[in-house]
């Protein structure tokens, strides 16, 4: 994927400048709401797979791309210094193997909402484009997730090699810890008129997926046994979105 590079922003808004209104000044006590595409690009990192205590090296996992629905709202402490809330619809990414996993193809999925609160700092807060930078905390909500059968065949052939026993069956459960992290952004809007303006934006979000896997299998003696297994990925994704937003 091509990343959207602070050029990139600038040239989108010397094209767009051509059909823009004249500047409405930006003052304290101004709120601006955006709302538009968001497309989401982890720079996925993921850690080996630890089961049963014991890391496997090369089992992997990556997080694939998504496209959403994107929305913020920023609140003006000053003309050049705001404050915003960042917001989204649920993203679900599915979660594929990697390397010594990448013949299992998908191994489930997980939906998140990733809130950030930030603060803006606006350079030009009375120019009809309007380029800032930002940086603020995030807080990733992890939910619904799923597991596909090839993960579960996935632990279940693993505790085969690994123990010298075999084993059938083999329902995993998982589970991924909310995360904390730093989010930094830069952007710019263009005025379109006295209340609506055009929104480029790029976003860098610091989120860890601390993941748990939960299998439910059987021995050859018709035993239940049940294996453990963590797998932690760095998601990190860039957020680039294309907005519409209007003044108020």
């Amino acid at each position: 994927m091509k990343t959207l590079t602070p050029r990139t922003l600038l040239a989108a808004a010397v094209i767009a400048s051509s059909v823009t209104a004249p500047a409405m000044a930006q003052e304290a006590g101004d709120w601006l709401f955006r709302i538009g595409a968001t497309y989401v690009a982890p720079n996925s990192d993921s850690g080996n797979l630890v089961f049963e205590g014991t890391a496997l090296d090369g089992f992997q996992a990556e997080v694939d791309d998504k496209l959403g629905l994107g929305f913020n709202i920023t609140y003006f402490l000053s003309p050049n210094w705001g404050v915003e809330l960042l917001l989204a619809t649920p993203f679900e990414h599915d979660i594929d193997g990697d390397r010594a996993l990448t013949a299992l193809g998908k191994l489930g999925s997980t939906k998140h909402l990733p809130p950030v609160l930030g603060i803006q700092y606006h350079f030009a807060p009375n120019q009809t484009i309007r380029p800032y930078v930002g940086a603020g905390i995030n807080y990733t909500l992890f939910f619904d997730e799923d597991t596909t059968q090839s993960l579960q065949d996935g632990i279940v052939g693993t505790a085969n090699g690994a123990l010298g026993t075999s084993y059938s069956g083999g329902a995993t459960k998982l589970s991924i810890d909310d995360s904390f992290g730093l989010a930094f952004q830069a952007g710019v809007d263009i005025d379109l008129n006295e209340k609506w303006f055009l929104n480029f934006d790029a976003r860098y979000i610091d989120i860890k997926a601390d993941a748990s896997l939960r299998t439910r299998t059987f021995d050859t003696d018709g035993s239940e046994v049940i294996f453990n297994s963590t797998l932690d990925v760095d998601i990190d994704p860039w957020v680039l979105t294309t907005a519409v937003g209007f003044r108020f």
